[in-house]
């Protein structure tokens, strides 16, 4: 527990993460006894491995754009847990999430023993529903935690759906096949409109799934012609484009919508397609989308933790990339930036995100590396990645000029720019619990 927190942030901090028994038994009662703000607002249910949180805050700002007073709920955080709860762009004022934590843990008291123990995340998802509907949004997008049927997140009845990706991750408790995998995040679908991101080869069971909730797909198709020039199919949802200037176009039924000059504020072209996901998102939610204001949204809408730029001489560079997915992503994004050598590696990973193929992307962008842990038990200590990291060298044939291991992640940051020196970079990845740790570094770096 933090020293000298507040108490509602204390009791946050106190709760177990995960409970003896998944369900969503606690978070409907705790939701019924007040009031169901969930029933007060739309929603937009995001889910999937990779992109969800920069998903859900594009979603939020269009919505903005469009005259809605929007919410959004994201996790993880990275600079503090009102972070989670945004409304009207800015996090939830903290007095009233203070208020919000405070009457669900009150209502917590109340259940019965024999539902067992709330967890944090169902307190903190509670509470967020909560906290919008207290400060009056109309619409809201949910990022889901982890998986899907049994995610706190999912005692929303959401008319539109997105589902961005899907990888093997969280294995032992999501199941130990992208199918299974599949099956549990995408039982978040009760009907209305879903948006499927790239689903390699497991659009079939998207269909049936679809077809047995009363649903209706929308698939993300690779381009087969340039903008401007694209042959859509009913459902069909195209983004093509660099993240300065791309386009998205959706196909309803007979006709087609489409909307060019779009453009997001980062090099990473990972954002491109989690944009898109976004823009037709809210097109289906709101049954229409202004292209001008969907252009000044998304050009202004930062996402924090993606490939963001955080400080200069050196350049240091920060992403959550915390997956093999999300690291090959990662890779393609930076051949497109111009990165100067030397290039030095801040990592933590944790010990269950497939760490020895997360670092073989990782090892052909870097000169050296400094391995550090975040505060989470799940993670690599500092000894042990770095030795991880010198296997993966050793089998790729690189040789690094330093791989060390520093338990600090605020020493491995200046440890890391020293190697670098004013004319190189630095790269902080490998986990978004490893950014919360050095949010202070962060900011003050920029």
């Amino acid at each position: 527990m933090s020293a000298g927190a507040p108490g509602w942030a204390a009791y946050l901090e106190s709760l177990a993460a995960f409970g003896m028994r998944p369900g969503l038994e606690r978070v409907s009662a705790l939701l019924e006894a007040l009031g169901r703000p969930q029933d007060t607002y739309r929603a937009i249910h995001v889910v999937g491995t990779n992109g969800k949180s920069s998903t859900t805050r594009y979603c939020e700002a269009l919505l903005r754009a469009h005259g809605s007073r929007s919410g959004a709920y994201l996790s993880p955080h990275i600079s503090g847990w009102t972070e989670r709860v945004v409304v009207d762009g800015r996090p939830v004022d903290e007095t009233v999430f203070a208020g919000c934590v405070d009457a669900v843990r009150e209502a917590t008291a109340a259940l019965p023993p024999d539902m067992g123990e709330t967890t944090q995340f169902e307190v903190l998802t509670v509470a967020a529903l909560l906290a919008m509907a207290e400060s009056g949004v109309q619409a809201v997008a949910l990022e889901a935690g982890l998986g899907g049927r049994l995610d706190a997140t999912n005692v929303v009845e959401a008319p539109v759906v997105v589902l961005t990706n899907i990888s093997l991750e969280h294995t032992e408790v999501l199941g130990g096949t992208r199918e299974l995998i599949f099956a549990e995040k995408a039982a978040v679908i009760k009907g209305g409109e879903v948006v499927f991101g790239d689903l390699k080869g497991l659009e079939g069971e998207a269909r049936r799934i679809c077809s047995a909730a009363g649903a209706r797909p929308h698939f993300l198709r690779a381009a087969t012609a340039a903008v401007g020039g694209m042959t859509a199919a009913p459902g069909d949802l195209r983004i093509d484009g660099p993240p300065s200037d791309f386009s998205v176009a959706l196909a309803l039924g007979d006709a087609r919508e489409e909307w060019t000059g779009l453009s997001v504020p980062t090099p990473a072209l990972y954002q491109v397609v989690n944009a898109g996901l976004a823009v037709a998102a809210v097109r289906l939610l709101l049954g229409r989308l202004d292209e001008a204001a969907a252009r000044e949204a998304l050009a202004a809408t930062a996402v924090p933790g993606r490939l963001q730029k955080v400080g200069e001489r050196p350049l240091v560079l920060a992403d959550g990339a915390h997956n093999p997915d999300g690291v090959r992503a990662l890779v393609r994004s930076l051949a497109a930036v111009d990165v100067p050598r030397p290039t030095v590696g801040v990592l933590a990973i944790m010990r269950d995100k497939g760490y020895d193929e997360m670092l073989e992307h990782l090892v052909p962008l870097l000169d050296a590396a400094v391995c550090t842990q975040a505060s989470q038990p799940r993670g690599l200590t500092a000894e042990e990645l770095a030795a991880a990291l010198r296997a993966a060298a050793a089998r790729l044939g690189q040789a690094f000029t330093a791989v060390r291991a520093e338990t600090d992640p605020h020493a491995a940051v200046a440890l890391a720019r020293d190697f670098a020196g004013p004319g190189g970079s630095v790269l902080i990845g490998g986990s978004l619990y490893l950014l919360e740790d050095l949010r202070d570094v962060l900011v003050g770096l920029g």
